[in-house]
């Protein structure tokens, strides 16, 4: 099964098999050829394979003439806020995020600290194929500078950015897993400004994700199983690149990542109005919550980079997906994790109410997430023909934004190839739960037998 991945913000694959050396040579010079060799930021993730790539990285880079400023380990949106500050023409994040051990990817950031636009990727990928390379004489070559005093300007920030009196007064204890990936080293800085208790589980760089990093509730049981006995006030569970993030209540309930960006979207919007970016599979609850603030919603195709556009198209306040991904374009233009949890935490110290209050004040829907595995030709295929058949669409209104969406009145059904994985994802949401799961049953069952 073809595993390599090429999207317009960079490219996924498994490492060794699609993956290789090669193609990131070739990805980094054209990334180095688009910016026409200025400065760029490089960070990577803690898996074993992204010490080789983020090497290949920086050689295809120094090649085309770039100043590399090499920030080691790194989560993503630490990379990203850092790219105005230092001036850079971009940055390469080496980090698979959600995806399971042994894949991984790049990431292209562009001038403004937000994954690089739709247009621009196209055009580095045109770049890439067409193998169009600036390539420097042997007295033109690039630079490397390794930083490591980025940490402090972004917590510096963020510290500003919460209502940390408020946070420190509460003195949380808080469970972190940050599935052994790049936050593990960050956990303790984020503490220390906001007075927290912390205690992390899977905080070592052991180059082995500790279960299957997307922040989802099969994956929190960990964090629930001691969030009791150690008498904690929430959990948290982050992807690897800290791009996403799930809640466990102080009672143990691995909360669904869709209420993630619902929970701040509603501690948000509360304060002030303004426009809401979200993909068009996110759940229904952020649509109630913007709608009973009184906030537009634009909904985009999936991914950050889409979403991010559209934030700056719109001049929105808030943007996020359902997972587990949310946005401030005045802090940054990055999902981030640690943002995410220092507005949760701010959300709990302003109102006074537990994780699980909070959670209980949000509108809720039952929602069921399948994958059907296939390789992505055959994939989008399969996706081709059930477009083309009604017996299975019960008469809901079809949306094409991005993969096929049906909606009913009690509900939706979303089908797309994914981007980065070789399987077709399917979300169903309903008021009723049988409902949903019918929904998502039969089309695995149709999709299943088309591919």
């Amino acid at each position: 099964m073809k595993t390599l991945r090429l999207a317009s913000f960079g490219i996924r694959g498994f490492v060794g098999e699609s993956l290789t050396p090669e193609v990131v040579l070739d990805l980094a010079s054209a990334f180095g050829t688009f910016v026409q060799g200025g400065r760029v930021l490089v960070g990577r993730d803690t898996r074993t394979s992204s010490p080789m790539l983020s090497y290949a990285v920086i050689a295809g880079l120094v090649s085309t003439g770039c100043e590399v400023l090499d920030f080691g380990v790194c989560p993503t949106p630490l990379l990203q806020f850092s790219v105005e500050r230092y001036g850079a023409a971009g940055a390469v994040s080496i980090s698979a995020g959600h995806t399971r051990v042994g894949w991984n990817a790049l990431s292209l950031i562009g001038s403004s600290g937000a994954f690089i636009e739709p247009l621009g990727g196209e055009t580095v990928l045109d770049i890439f194929h067409a193998r169009d390379f600036l390539r420097q004489p042997w007295n033109r070559q690039g630079s490397v500078r390794v930083v490591t005093d980025f940490t402090q300007p972004y917590f510096d920030a963020l510290e500003y950015r919460l209502d940390t009196p408020a946070i420190r007064t509460r003195k949380f204890t808080v469970v972190f897993d940050p599935v052994n990936g790049a936050g593990c080293r960050f956990l303790q800085p984020l503490a220390e400004r906001l007075g927290l208790n912390l205690i992390a589980i899977n905080a070592e760089e052991s180059g082995y994700t500790a279960h299957d990093p997307e922040p989802r509730p099969r994956n929190a049981k960990q964090v629930a199983a001691i969030i009791r006995p150690v008498r904690g006030d929430i959990g948290f569970v982050a992807s690897s690149d800290m791009g996403r993030l799930a809640i466990v209540t102080e009672e143990g309930e691995t909360a669904s990542e869709e209420y993630t960006f619902a929970l701040i979207a509603n501690h948000v919007l509360a304060k002030r109005t303004g426009v809401l970016v979200t993909n068009c599979c996110t759940t229904r609850t952020v649509d109630d919550i913007a709608q009973a603030h009184g906030a537009r919603v634009v909904k985009t195709p999936v991914g950050q980079a889409y979403v991010m556009a559209a934030l700056a198209d719109e001049d929105g306040l808030i943007g996020g997906e359902g997972n587990g991904s949310v946005a401030l374009p005045a802090f940054s233009r990055a999902f981030d994790g640690f943002l995410m949890a220092g507005l949760i935490l701010e959300a709990m110290a302003q109102t006074g109410k537990k994780a699980s209050e909070l959670l209980l004040r949000l509108p809720r829907y039952h929602i069921v997430k399948r994958q059907v595995y296939g390789p992505p030709r055959r994939c989008y295929r399969a996706l081709e023909s059930l477009q083309t058949r009604r017996d299975w669409m019960e008469d809901g209104r079809m949306d094409m934004t991005d993969g096929i969406r049906l909606d009913w009145e009690d509900g939706w059904l979303h089908l797309r190839a994914s981007q980065t994985e070789p399987m077709i994802r399917i979300i169903s949401e309903s008021r009723c739960r049988q409902r949903a799961e019918d929904r998502a049953s039969t089309v695995a069952r149709l999709l299943e037998q088309e591919l």
